[in-house]
């Protein structure tokens, strides 16, 4: 029974290893958006036949990559979307606290980014942010281009589209060159959380049982949370007494604070909205309008602040 079980193991493991290759592939050359979902696979086998298998798969999946889209190719995914994906797979092995799991794998992740970025500095001698802002302008460029094709004859219009563009350029430079960091750390965060309920989701499709979080309406982060803040931006101003220029710290600290209880604000809206028995269809335009517009936001962040410290839903569990 062992070895049939080693057998079946080893021969999806190599299946989960080809279906890695043909994900990346796609990624690579057609949809670059779907590479943060590659690890994916891997984490349902782990939950499936064990943790060192899920390990293996994603190991040969880089090899191969490797030897079929070149070296380079092969290291990107070895380093940037292997770690979280064996992090990830090995916290639900352990049936971890979903939202320990995601922090774990978003500090993963976000560590091998920045490995991603200094490996790259280093032996290609390329900036990653002007590289990056580069990329941004050839994309305006032609955005641009075929706007101009479509609406020739439009010019006041083309001009109003064309000043829109330039206002988003100025704004994703200025985010590219001062909040970085802060953008690295939501981004990790948001491609982990991803990558779990996708999972979680997938596996319910294969009896695959994965553990549930408690509802996004139940989520709180630690009340030790605001006085990290607090002490980061207070060891900010007096870094300043050092005529260190903190000004791009602070930015980041707050960028960082406003995103966390902004989720606790949503967190704190979804929980009355089940309250009160809205439908999941009211909900959820409620939740989009909410998230888009600008002053919402704003009124969220304040109202996850005062959960933080009142605990508006008398909850006592908090998410550590």
């Amino acid at each position: 029974m062992n070895r049939n079980f080693k057998t079946s193991s080893m021969t999806e493991a190599a299946m989960i290893s080809g279906i890695l290759v043909i994900f990346a592939y796609l990624s690579w050359f057609v949809l670059p958006s779907l590479m943060i979902f590659y690890p994916i696979p891997a984490i349902i086998l782990a939950k499936r036949k064990g943790f060192k298998y899920s390990v293996l798969s994603l190991i040969v999946s880089d090899i191969i990559i490797s030897m079929l889209l070149g070296i380079q190719t092969g290291i990107y995914f070895l380093i940037l979307l292997t770690p979280f994906g064996i992090v990830m797979s090995y916290c639900i092995i352990k049936d971890e606290n979903p939202y320990r799991t995601i922090m774990m794998s978003a500090m993963t992740f976000l560590l091998s980014f920045v490995a991603i970025v200094l490996a790259t500095q280093a032996i290609m001698g390329v900036n990653f942010v002007k590289q990056m802002t580069d990329i941004f302008n050839e994309t305006m460029i032609i955005y641009k281009d075929m706007m101009s094709n479509m609406l020739k004859s439009d010019t006041a219009r083309l001009d109003a589209y064309f000043k829109q563009l330039e206002d988003m350029s100025k704004v994703m430079e200025y985010m590219l060159s001062h909040l970085l960091p802060a953008l690295l750390i939501v981004s990790s965060v948001v491609t982990t959380a991803l990558n779990y309920f996708i999972a979680r989701w997938l596996g319910k499709r294969f009896k695959i049982d994965i553990r549930k979080s408690e509802g996004f309406s139940m989520f709180s982060f630690p009340r030790t949370f605001i006085i990290a803040m607090a002490v980061l931006l207070l060891l900010s101003f007096l870094m300043s007494v050092f005529n260190i220029n903190v000004q791009i710290i602070q930015m980041n600290i707050f960028m960082i604070s406003f995103f966390a209880m902004f989720v606790q604000g949503l967190a704190v809206l979804k929980f009355y909205l089940q309250k009160m028995n809205v439908s999941r269809l009211v909900m959820t335009l409620i939740i989009i309008t909410v998230i888009i517009m600008a002053e919402a936001g704003i009124m969220l962040a304040l109202v996850g602040i005062a959960d933080l410290i009142f605990d508006l839903r008398k909850i006592r569990h908090k998410v550590v």
